[in-house]
């Protein structure tokens, strides 16, 4: 008898495990390979608000979601993750267009009435230099830009001080400013902010928070060359920034010092009215 109950009991064992019901718990989907990559590309597309890489990524993303999701079905269910990558490329669908209608309006915009664009590394500092007879000339395609109000951006030269700069030195780009060197005289623009009588600050200057305002004392003034007391400053700034103001050229700078030092020397300045945080990168 007992050998009759361990029979029907182990019958009974293996009908339960062979039972569909419990086989059913054991079957494993696996998660595809591209949906969580479709997902990380769309959060890593968020920073398309931020700059034009965060753009070249969202594109990216929406190319890896749209594979993502064509590989998970055309899988006929032996791979699951078709929500993860759905949501991915939602999200970088709408970095890339959101992102591009904001960076579009802010190029647009930045520039203020009154003010022409000017491409610093292209319009000025890829201008070489003229010499005749020894003597430097301005670029034709830079003479149209001389006296005129221009918008432009650069890098500013590595400094000490971090606030209350009336002039410093802005470079094409930050390999100088960042890894040492010695900018040759078309790759800087020295930048000087404006002095104002009292009551007339430009009103242009109230569009940047980083720029505020300092009364010099009688030997500030001859030190900075400031033809009123109250002068214009600013914070200094570790990314790419942009300037208002009138340029300027010397091209006879630094004739009467060594050849070295004619090379480098002081040839364009700007009279500004305006620093701030450049709104877009280019």
């Amino acid at each position: 008898m007992i050998a009759e109950d361990a029979s029907v009991s182990t019958a009974s064992t293996v009908r339960a495990w062979s039972s569909d019901d419990v086989g059913n718990d054991f079957d494993y989907v696996p998660v595809s390979p591209w949906a969580p990559l479709a997902l990380c590309l769309g959060l890593l597309s968020l920073t398309g608000f931020l700059g034009l890489f965060g753009l070249y990524i969202a594109g990216f993303g929406v190319f890896i979601g749209i594979a993502a999701l064509s590989r998970i079905r055309a899988s006929a269910g032996t791979v699951k993750g078709k929500w993860l990558a759905a949501f991915g490329l939602a999200l970088s669908a709408c970095s890339l267009v959101l992102g591009s209608v904001k960076m579009a309006h802010a190029y647009s915009t930045e520039v203020p009435e009154g003010y022409q664009r000017v491409n610093f590394p292209r319009e000025i500092a890829d201008r070489q230099f003229v010499y005749i007879g020894g003597r430097r000339k301005i670029p034709p395609e830079v003479q149209p830009l001389l006296g005129k109000k221009v918008y432009l951006k650069g890098f500013m030269w590595a400094t000490q001080d971090t606030e209350g700069l009336p002039r410093f030195i802005l470079l094409k780009d930050n390999g100088e400013c960042c890894f040492g060197g010695k900018p040759k005289s078309h790759d800087f623009i020295t930048v000087t902010l404006k002095s104002y009588p009292e009551g007339q600050r430009p009103p242009l200057a109230s569009r940047a928070p980083g720029m505020s305002d300092k009364l010099l004392t009688p030997e500030e003034m001859k030190t900075w060359d400031a033809e009123f007391p109250n002068q214009l400053t600013t914070k200094a700034f570790i990314g790419m920034v942009a300037v208002a103001g009138v340029l300027h050229a010397d091209p006879k700078a630094g004739e009467t010092e060594s050849r070295e030092d004619y090379e480098f020397a002081q040839v364009y300045t700007m009279d500004a009215e305006l620093v701030e945080e450049a709104w877009t990168r280019f």
